[in-house]
Protein backbone atom coordinates (compact mmCIF):
# COMPACT_ATOMS: atom_id res chain seq x y z
CA UNK A 1 0.00 0.00 0.00
CA UNK A 2 1.25 3.40 -1.01
CA UNK A 3 1.72 6.13 2.07
CA UNK A 4 1.11 9.55 2.39
CA UNK A 5 4.79 11.32 3.24
CA UNK A 6 4.60 14.36 5.40
CA UNK A 7 7.33 17.27 5.28
CA UNK A 8 9.35 16.45 7.99
CA UNK A 9 9.19 12.71 6.77
CA UNK A 10 10.10 13.46 3.38
CA UNK A 11 13.44 15.45 4.58
CA UNK A 12 14.37 12.76 6.52
CA UNK A 13 13.90 10.13 3.42
CA UNK A 14 16.13 12.57 1.44
CA UNK A 15 18.81 12.45 3.83
CA UNK A 16 19.27 9.04 3.98
CA UNK A 17 18.73 8.09 0.13
CA UNK A 18 15.62 6.14 1.02
CA UNK A 19 13.60 7.63 -1.85
CA UNK A 20 13.74 5.82 -5.36
CA UNK A 21 11.70 7.13 -7.20
CA UNK A 22 9.35 10.48 -8.24
CA UNK A 23 8.75 11.74 -4.55
CA UNK A 24 5.13 12.98 -6.62
CA UNK A 25 4.47 9.48 -6.90
CA UNK A 26 4.46 8.97 -3.30
CA UNK A 27 0.93 11.22 -3.84
CA UNK A 28 -0.66 10.29 -6.55
CA UNK A 29 -4.42 9.47 -6.26
CA UNK A 30 -6.69 6.81 -7.95
CA UNK A 31 -7.32 5.64 -11.03
CA UNK A 32 -3.65 6.47 -11.80
CA UNK A 33 -4.20 6.03 -15.81
CA UNK A 34 -0.80 5.51 -18.29
CA UNK A 35 -0.39 6.29 -21.76
CA UNK A 36 1.63 3.46 -24.17
CA UNK A 37 3.33 5.05 -26.87
CA UNK A 38 0.32 6.82 -28.00
CA UNK A 39 -2.21 9.22 -26.67
CA UNK A 40 -6.03 10.35 -26.45
CA UNK A 41 -7.94 10.89 -29.61
CA UNK A 42 -11.37 12.31 -28.22
CA UNK A 43 -10.30 15.23 -26.54
CA UNK A 44 -9.76 17.32 -30.06
CA UNK A 45 -10.15 20.97 -28.13
CA UNK A 46 -7.19 20.20 -25.96
CA UNK A 47 -3.26 20.23 -27.07
CA UNK A 48 -0.72 17.61 -27.25
CA UNK A 49 1.12 18.62 -23.81
CA UNK A 50 -2.22 18.34 -21.45
CA UNK A 51 -3.06 15.18 -22.95
CA UNK A 52 -0.01 13.46 -22.28
CA UNK A 53 -0.10 15.12 -18.39
CA UNK A 54 -3.51 13.85 -18.06
CA UNK A 55 -1.56 9.88 -17.43
CA UNK A 56 0.70 9.40 -14.16
CA UNK A 57 3.02 7.38 -16.69
CA UNK A 58 3.94 7.41 -19.90
CA UNK A 59 6.53 5.35 -22.34
CA UNK A 60 7.39 5.99 -26.02
CA UNK A 61 10.55 7.84 -28.16
CA UNK A 62 12.11 10.17 -26.12
CA UNK A 63 11.53 12.87 -28.87
CA UNK A 64 7.35 11.77 -28.39
CA UNK A 65 7.96 12.60 -24.64
CA UNK A 66 9.93 15.55 -24.61
CA UNK A 67 10.62 16.50 -27.97
CA UNK A 68 14.58 15.02 -27.76
CA UNK A 69 16.24 12.80 -30.22
CA UNK A 70 19.43 10.71 -30.21
CA UNK A 71 22.41 11.77 -31.13
CA UNK A 72 22.41 11.52 -35.24
CA UNK A 73 24.14 13.25 -37.61
CA UNK A 74 23.90 12.79 -41.61
CA UNK A 75 27.31 11.70 -40.99
CA UNK A 76 25.66 8.64 -38.68
CA UNK A 77 22.19 8.78 -39.06
CA UNK A 78 21.55 5.28 -37.24
CA UNK A 79 19.56 5.85 -33.92
CA UNK A 80 20.26 1.96 -32.98
CA UNK A 81 23.86 3.38 -32.99
CA UNK A 82 23.67 6.71 -31.16
CA UNK A 83 24.44 6.50 -27.25
CA UNK A 84 23.43 10.16 -26.40
CA UNK A 85 20.78 12.27 -26.62
CA UNK A 86 20.81 15.49 -29.42
CA UNK A 87 22.39 18.12 -26.90
CA UNK A 88 20.92 21.01 -28.91
CA UNK A 89 17.82 19.49 -27.94
CA UNK A 90 18.53 19.34 -23.91
CA UNK A 91 16.98 22.79 -22.75
CA UNK A 92 13.89 22.60 -25.15
CA UNK A 93 14.04 18.99 -23.10
CA UNK A 94 14.13 20.43 -20.02
CA UNK A 95 11.20 23.11 -20.88
CA UNK A 96 8.81 20.44 -21.68
CA UNK A 97 9.61 18.29 -18.84
CA UNK A 98 8.96 21.18 -16.69
CA UNK A 99 5.76 22.21 -17.93
CA UNK A 100 4.47 18.38 -17.56
CA UNK A 101 5.50 18.44 -14.10
CA UNK A 102 3.60 22.02 -13.22
CA UNK A 103 0.37 19.48 -15.22
CA UNK A 104 1.03 16.75 -13.20
CA UNK A 105 4.26 16.66 -10.76
CA UNK A 106 3.23 12.64 -10.49
CA UNK A 107 4.30 12.07 -13.98
CA UNK A 108 7.10 9.99 -14.92
CA UNK A 109 8.20 9.04 -18.27
CA UNK A 110 9.73 5.90 -19.77
CA UNK A 111 11.25 5.57 -22.86
CA UNK A 112 11.35 2.47 -24.97
CA UNK A 113 14.64 0.89 -25.87
CA UNK A 114 14.55 -1.66 -29.09
CA UNK A 115 16.48 -4.46 -28.43
CA UNK A 116 13.82 -7.67 -30.24
CA UNK A 117 13.63 -5.93 -33.49
CA UNK A 118 13.45 -2.69 -35.33
CA UNK A 119 12.91 -1.10 -38.55
CA UNK A 120 15.63 -2.20 -41.20
CA UNK A 121 16.31 -0.58 -44.74
CA UNK A 122 18.27 -2.67 -47.29
CA UNK A 123 21.39 -0.83 -48.77
CA UNK A 124 19.94 -0.34 -52.00
CA UNK A 125 16.33 1.03 -50.91
CA UNK A 126 18.67 3.38 -48.33
CA UNK A 127 19.93 4.91 -51.49
CA UNK A 128 15.89 6.18 -52.28
CA UNK A 129 14.90 7.53 -48.75
CA UNK A 130 14.14 11.41 -49.27
CA UNK A 131 15.58 12.06 -45.81
CA UNK A 132 18.98 10.83 -44.40
CA UNK A 133 17.15 10.21 -40.94
CA UNK A 134 14.84 7.70 -42.74
CA UNK A 135 17.19 4.95 -42.86
CA UNK A 136 17.01 1.51 -40.69
CA UNK A 137 17.89 1.72 -36.75
CA UNK A 138 21.22 -0.09 -37.72
CA UNK A 139 23.05 -0.18 -40.99
CA UNK A 140 21.68 -2.72 -43.32
CA UNK A 141 25.12 -5.07 -43.16
CA UNK A 142 25.06 -4.66 -39.37
CA UNK A 143 26.45 -7.86 -37.10
CA UNK A 144 23.68 -6.88 -34.86
CA UNK A 145 20.52 -7.84 -37.20
CA UNK A 146 19.22 -11.84 -36.88
CA UNK A 147 19.62 -13.43 -39.87
CA UNK A 148 17.77 -16.59 -41.27
CA UNK A 149 18.79 -19.60 -42.93
CA UNK A 150 18.87 -17.58 -46.36
CA UNK A 151 21.50 -14.70 -44.71
CA UNK A 152 19.55 -12.54 -45.17
CA UNK A 153 17.69 -10.00 -42.03
CA UNK A 154 13.91 -11.73 -40.55
CA UNK A 155 10.91 -10.35 -40.20
CA UNK A 156 9.80 -9.74 -36.31
CA UNK A 157 6.91 -7.82 -36.58
CA UNK A 158 3.96 -6.96 -38.66
CA UNK A 159 0.51 -5.43 -38.98
CA UNK A 160 -2.47 -6.51 -41.40
CA UNK A 161 -3.39 -3.02 -42.28
CA UNK A 162 -5.48 -4.50 -44.97
CA UNK A 163 -7.37 -7.33 -43.21
CA UNK A 164 -6.36 -10.18 -45.97
CA UNK A 165 -5.11 -12.26 -43.25
CA UNK A 166 -0.81 -11.88 -43.65
CA UNK A 167 1.82 -9.49 -43.30
CA UNK A 168 2.71 -8.18 -46.73
CA UNK A 169 6.52 -8.13 -46.86
CA UNK A 170 6.39 -5.01 -48.91
CA UNK A 171 3.72 -2.15 -47.09
CA UNK A 172 2.67 -4.23 -43.51
CA UNK A 173 6.19 -4.98 -41.76
CA UNK A 174 7.27 -2.89 -38.72
CA UNK A 175 10.32 -4.69 -37.74
CA UNK A 176 13.15 -6.96 -38.18
CA UNK A 177 14.87 -9.24 -35.51
CA UNK A 178 17.64 -7.93 -33.42
CA UNK A 179 20.44 -10.37 -32.37
CA UNK A 180 20.43 -9.53 -28.72
CA UNK A 181 22.40 -12.69 -27.90
CA UNK A 182 25.29 -10.11 -29.13
CA UNK A 183 27.44 -8.92 -26.11
CA UNK A 184 28.20 -5.51 -28.70
CA UNK A 185 24.84 -4.93 -29.01
CA UNK A 186 23.69 -5.69 -25.24
CA UNK A 187 26.72 -3.13 -24.57
CA UNK A 188 24.99 -0.55 -27.09
CA UNK A 189 21.54 -1.16 -24.95
CA UNK A 190 23.09 -0.42 -22.08
CA UNK A 191 24.74 2.84 -22.60
CA UNK A 192 21.65 3.88 -24.03
CA UNK A 193 20.35 3.22 -20.62
CA UNK A 194 22.77 5.29 -19.17
CA UNK A 195 22.59 7.99 -21.10
CA UNK A 196 18.91 8.64 -19.84
CA UNK A 197 20.01 7.61 -16.42
CA UNK A 198 22.43 10.65 -16.57
CA UNK A 199 20.32 13.03 -18.49
CA UNK A 200 17.63 13.46 -15.54
CA UNK A 201 15.17 13.88 -18.18
CA UNK A 202 13.48 9.84 -17.78
CA UNK A 203 12.35 8.09 -14.59
CA UNK A 204 13.18 4.76 -16.73
CA UNK A 205 13.49 2.59 -19.47
CA UNK A 206 10.74 -0.10 -21.31
CA UNK A 207 11.67 -3.45 -22.69
CA UNK A 208 8.98 -4.48 -24.72
CA UNK A 209 8.62 -8.52 -25.69
CA UNK A 210 9.92 -9.65 -22.68
CA UNK A 211 9.54 -13.51 -22.12
CA UNK A 212 10.85 -16.26 -19.85
CA UNK A 213 8.19 -19.15 -21.35
CA UNK A 214 9.65 -19.39 -24.91
CA UNK A 215 11.70 -17.69 -27.84
CA UNK A 216 10.16 -14.73 -29.67
CA UNK A 217 12.69 -15.17 -32.74
CA UNK A 218 10.17 -16.88 -34.79
CA UNK A 219 11.80 -17.68 -38.57
CA UNK A 220 8.70 -15.93 -40.03
CA UNK A 221 6.35 -13.21 -39.00
CA UNK A 222 3.30 -15.91 -39.48
CA UNK A 223 4.96 -19.04 -38.47
CA UNK A 224 6.17 -19.60 -35.36
CA UNK A 225 6.89 -22.73 -35.05
CA UNK A 226 10.44 -22.70 -35.19
CA UNK A 227 12.96 -19.69 -33.75
CA UNK A 228 16.48 -19.14 -35.05
CA UNK A 229 17.62 -18.72 -31.20
CA UNK A 230 16.85 -21.16 -28.77
CA UNK A 231 14.33 -20.15 -25.55
CA UNK A 232 17.17 -20.60 -23.61
CA UNK A 233 19.67 -18.58 -25.21
CA UNK A 234 17.33 -15.60 -25.33
CA UNK A 235 15.99 -15.89 -21.94
CA UNK A 236 20.04 -15.92 -20.98
CA UNK A 237 20.64 -12.79 -23.17
CA UNK A 238 17.84 -10.95 -21.75
CA UNK A 239 18.77 -11.82 -17.83
CA UNK A 240 22.18 -10.73 -19.01
CA UNK A 241 21.04 -7.09 -20.52
CA UNK A 242 19.06 -6.43 -17.12
CA UNK A 243 21.62 -7.64 -15.01
CA UNK A 244 23.98 -4.59 -16.75
CA UNK A 245 21.64 -2.26 -16.87
CA UNK A 246 20.87 -2.42 -13.29
CA UNK A 247 24.59 -2.55 -12.19
CA UNK A 248 24.72 0.94 -14.04
CA UNK A 249 21.78 2.59 -13.37
CA UNK A 250 21.64 1.96 -9.78
CA UNK A 251 18.71 1.58 -7.81
CA UNK A 252 16.50 4.84 -8.47
CA UNK A 253 16.24 4.06 -12.22
CA UNK A 254 12.70 2.45 -13.11
CA UNK A 255 12.36 -0.74 -15.61
CA UNK A 256 9.53 -1.78 -16.94
CA UNK A 257 9.23 -4.81 -19.46
CA UNK A 258 6.34 -6.21 -21.21
CA UNK A 259 5.57 -9.44 -20.32
CA UNK A 260 1.20 -9.81 -20.91
CA UNK A 261 -0.04 -11.81 -18.67
CA UNK A 262 2.89 -13.34 -18.13
CA UNK A 263 5.10 -13.97 -15.39
CA UNK A 264 9.16 -13.21 -15.12
CA UNK A 265 10.11 -14.79 -11.88
CA UNK A 266 13.59 -15.17 -13.06
CA UNK A 267 13.82 -10.96 -14.17
CA UNK A 268 11.91 -9.82 -11.01
CA UNK A 269 14.91 -9.06 -8.89
CA UNK A 270 15.88 -5.88 -11.51
CA UNK A 271 12.50 -5.00 -12.72
CA UNK A 272 9.87 -2.59 -11.13
CA UNK A 273 7.34 -3.53 -13.45
CA UNK A 274 5.15 -5.41 -16.01
CA UNK A 275 3.23 -3.77 -18.62
CA UNK A 276 -0.23 -6.40 -18.84
CA UNK A 277 -0.64 -5.55 -22.61
CA UNK A 278 -3.82 -8.08 -22.74
CA UNK A 279 -3.45 -9.86 -25.78
CA UNK A 280 -6.92 -11.37 -27.12
CA UNK A 281 -6.94 -13.55 -30.31
CA UNK A 282 -10.69 -12.15 -31.28
CA UNK A 283 -10.55 -8.30 -32.28
CA UNK A 284 -14.38 -8.34 -32.36
CA UNK A 285 -14.86 -10.46 -28.61
CA UNK A 286 -14.07 -9.16 -25.62
CA UNK A 287 -12.08 -11.29 -22.61
CA UNK A 288 -13.27 -14.44 -21.25
CA UNK A 289 -13.21 -15.52 -17.51
CA UNK A 290 -9.69 -17.78 -18.00
CA UNK A 291 -7.91 -14.53 -19.32
CA UNK A 292 -9.79 -12.23 -16.70
CA UNK A 293 -8.67 -14.90 -13.94
CA UNK A 294 -5.07 -14.74 -15.69
CA UNK A 295 -4.71 -11.30 -15.12
CA UNK A 296 -5.76 -11.04 -11.80
CA UNK A 297 -3.13 -13.70 -10.92
CA UNK A 298 -0.30 -11.68 -12.88
CA UNK A 299 -0.93 -8.63 -11.47
CA UNK A 300 -0.94 -10.15 -7.61
CA UNK A 301 1.92 -11.85 -8.32
CA UNK A 302 3.93 -9.08 -9.63
CA UNK A 303 2.70 -6.51 -6.90
CA UNK A 304 4.64 -9.03 -4.67
CA UNK A 305 7.74 -10.08 -6.14
CA UNK A 306 8.94 -7.51 -8.31
CA UNK A 307 11.70 -4.34 -7.13
CA UNK A 308 10.44 -1.73 -5.57
CA UNK A 309 8.94 1.08 -6.33
CA UNK A 310 6.70 -0.72 -8.84
CA UNK A 311 4.71 0.39 -11.48
CA UNK A 312 2.97 -2.04 -12.67
CA UNK A 313 0.77 -1.51 -15.75
CA UNK A 314 -2.33 -3.30 -16.77
CA UNK A 315 -3.84 -2.38 -20.40
CA UNK A 316 -7.25 -4.19 -21.45
CA UNK A 317 -8.18 -3.93 -25.40
CA UNK A 318 -11.35 -2.74 -26.43
CA UNK A 319 -13.88 -4.68 -28.58
CA UNK A 320 -13.34 -3.70 -32.40
CA UNK A 321 -16.63 -3.85 -34.89
CA UNK A 322 -15.37 -1.85 -37.33
CA UNK A 323 -12.18 -3.52 -38.33
CA UNK A 324 -10.80 -0.01 -41.19
CA UNK A 325 -12.64 2.49 -38.85
CA UNK A 326 -11.40 6.70 -39.11
CA UNK A 327 -10.99 8.46 -36.02
CA UNK A 328 -14.92 9.29 -35.91
CA UNK A 329 -15.50 5.82 -35.75
CA UNK A 330 -13.04 4.71 -33.09
CA UNK A 331 -13.90 7.25 -30.76
CA UNK A 332 -17.52 6.34 -30.74
CA UNK A 333 -16.24 2.55 -30.84
CA UNK A 334 -14.78 2.70 -27.67
CA UNK A 335 -17.44 5.27 -26.17
CA UNK A 336 -20.20 2.14 -26.77
CA UNK A 337 -22.07 0.80 -23.87
CA UNK A 338 -20.10 -2.57 -23.97
CA UNK A 339 -16.45 -0.76 -24.05
CA UNK A 340 -17.33 1.25 -21.01
CA UNK A 341 -18.45 -1.54 -19.76
CA UNK A 342 -15.22 -3.34 -20.25
CA UNK A 343 -13.49 -0.22 -19.71
CA UNK A 344 -14.86 -0.60 -15.95
CA UNK A 345 -14.03 -4.08 -15.24
CA UNK A 346 -10.17 -3.76 -16.46
CA UNK A 347 -10.01 -0.29 -14.42
CA UNK A 348 -11.69 -1.83 -11.04
CA UNK A 349 -9.63 -5.18 -11.64
CA UNK A 350 -6.09 -2.89 -11.10
CA UNK A 351 -7.77 -0.36 -8.50
CA UNK A 352 -8.90 -4.02 -6.36
CA UNK A 353 -5.58 -6.07 -7.38
CA UNK A 354 -2.52 -4.01 -7.56
CA UNK A 355 -1.35 -0.08 -6.31
CA UNK A 356 -0.65 0.43 -10.27
CA UNK A 357 -1.25 1.93 -13.76
CA UNK A 358 -4.33 1.39 -16.11
CA UNK A 359 -5.50 1.71 -19.71
CA UNK A 360 -7.90 0.96 -21.13
CA UNK A 361 -7.37 1.24 -25.90
CA UNK A 362 -7.37 -0.05 -29.09
CA UNK A 363 -6.89 -3.36 -29.92
CA UNK A 364 -3.65 -4.57 -31.62
CA UNK A 365 -5.45 -5.76 -34.53
CA UNK A 366 -6.67 -2.34 -35.95
CA UNK A 367 -4.45 -0.86 -39.02
CA UNK A 368 -3.65 2.52 -37.26
CA UNK A 369 -0.90 2.87 -34.40
CA UNK A 370 -1.45 0.63 -31.23
CA UNK A 371 -2.92 1.67 -27.78
CA UNK A 372 -5.01 4.98 -28.59
CA UNK A 373 -7.08 5.66 -26.28
CA UNK A 374 -10.32 7.58 -25.53
CA UNK A 375 -10.03 9.70 -22.13
CA UNK A 376 -13.04 8.50 -19.61
CA UNK A 377 -14.79 10.86 -17.04
CA UNK A 378 -14.59 7.43 -14.87
CA UNK A 379 -11.11 8.12 -14.41
CA UNK A 380 -11.77 11.58 -13.85
CA UNK A 381 -12.77 10.43 -10.07
CA UNK A 382 -10.75 11.31 -6.93
CA UNK A 383 -10.24 8.18 -4.58
CA UNK A 384 -7.02 9.19 -2.69
CA UNK A 385 -5.19 6.49 -1.70
CA UNK A 386 -5.87 2.72 -0.86
CA UNK A 387 -6.51 2.30 2.74
CA UNK A 388 -7.20 -1.41 2.33
CA UNK A 389 -5.48 -4.24 1.03
CA UNK A 390 -5.82 -6.31 -2.61
CA UNK A 391 -8.12 -8.53 -3.46
CA UNK A 392 -10.50 -8.30 -1.29
CA UNK A 393 -13.33 -10.07 -1.58
CA UNK A 394 -17.30 -8.31 -1.03
CA UNK A 395 -18.89 -10.40 2.10
CA UNK A 396 -16.69 -13.70 0.88
CA UNK A 397 -18.44 -13.53 -2.48
CA UNK A 398 -16.39 -15.51 -4.68
CA UNK A 399 -15.05 -12.83 -7.76
CA UNK A 400 -16.93 -10.03 -6.43
CA UNK A 401 -14.01 -7.95 -4.82
CA UNK A 402 -14.09 -4.70 -3.06
CA UNK A 403 -10.96 -2.12 -1.76
CA UNK A 404 -11.64 1.30 0.33
CA UNK A 405 -9.41 3.82 -0.44
CA UNK A 406 -9.87 7.37 1.42
CA UNK A 407 -12.50 9.06 -0.76
CA UNK A 408 -14.23 6.19 -1.45
CA UNK A 409 -14.46 2.26 -2.44
CA UNK A 410 -14.24 0.15 -5.63
CA UNK A 411 -16.03 -2.71 -6.40
CA UNK A 412 -15.30 -5.50 -9.70
CA UNK A 413 -17.29 -8.09 -9.93
CA UNK A 414 -16.31 -11.21 -12.54
CA UNK A 415 -18.67 -13.40 -9.71
CA UNK A 416 -20.58 -14.74 -12.57
CA UNK A 417 -24.28 -12.95 -11.67
CA UNK A 418 -25.29 -9.51 -11.02
CA UNK A 419 -24.66 -8.40 -7.27
CA UNK A 420 -25.98 -5.98 -5.11
CA UNK A 421 -23.33 -4.14 -2.11
CA UNK A 422 -24.49 -2.41 0.93
CA UNK A 423 -22.74 0.70 2.21
CA UNK A 424 -23.11 1.94 5.92
CA UNK A 425 -24.36 5.40 4.39
CA UNK A 426 -25.01 7.14 1.02
CA UNK A 427 -22.28 6.88 -1.49
CA UNK A 428 -22.19 8.37 -5.09
CA UNK A 429 -21.54 5.84 -8.26
CA UNK A 430 -19.39 7.56 -10.08
CA UNK A 431 -20.91 5.86 -13.77
CA UNK A 432 -24.31 7.14 -13.22
CA UNK A 433 -24.71 9.96 -10.47
CA UNK A 434 -26.83 7.35 -8.10
CA UNK A 435 -26.47 8.19 -4.52
CA UNK A 436 -27.68 5.16 -2.82
CA UNK A 437 -26.35 2.80 0.39
CA UNK A 438 -27.41 0.27 -2.10
CA UNK A 439 -25.92 -0.36 -5.62
CA UNK A 440 -26.08 -3.37 -8.10
CA UNK A 441 -23.26 -4.11 -10.16
CA UNK A 442 -23.70 -6.43 -13.03
CA UNK A 443 -21.49 -9.37 -13.77
CA UNK A 444 -17.80 -8.72 -15.39
CA UNK A 445 -18.29 -4.95 -14.70
CA UNK A 446 -17.35 -2.54 -11.73
CA UNK A 447 -18.19 0.76 -9.67
CA UNK A 448 -16.27 3.14 -8.30
CA UNK A 449 -18.16 4.95 -5.43
CA UNK A 450 -17.24 8.41 -3.85
CA UNK A 451 -17.95 9.35 -0.16
CA UNK A 452 -20.81 12.03 0.21
CA UNK A 453 -18.94 13.26 2.53
CA UNK A 454 -16.50 14.38 0.02
CA UNK A 455 -18.34 16.40 -2.33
Amino acid sequence: MLKIITVQSLTLLLVFGVIKANIADARRSYPSIFQAWNGIENRPDTDELHRLAEHDLAFAHPYALLKIAWNISEAQPYSGLATDLLPSQLDTARERKQELLSLNPNLLLLVELRYRDAKYVSRQNEADVENWWEVGYYPPDSPYWLRGSNDKPVIGWGEDTNADGKIDENDEVLGYLIDFTNPDMQDLIVNQAVALYESALFDGILLDWWNEDYATSSISVDDWSATILTPESELEARLTILRKIREQVGDDFLILVNANMRQIPKSAPYVNGIFMECYKPEHAKGYNLKQILQMEQTLLWAEQHLREPRINCLEGWRVVTNYMGDLNTRVAERNSEENRRWMRMITTLSLTHSDGYVLFGDDNAIPVPDHLHNWYDFWDADLGQPTQGKAVQYRDVAGLFIREYENGWVVYNRSGATRTVTFDASVIEVNNGMRNSRHVIPDFDGAIFLKTDKD
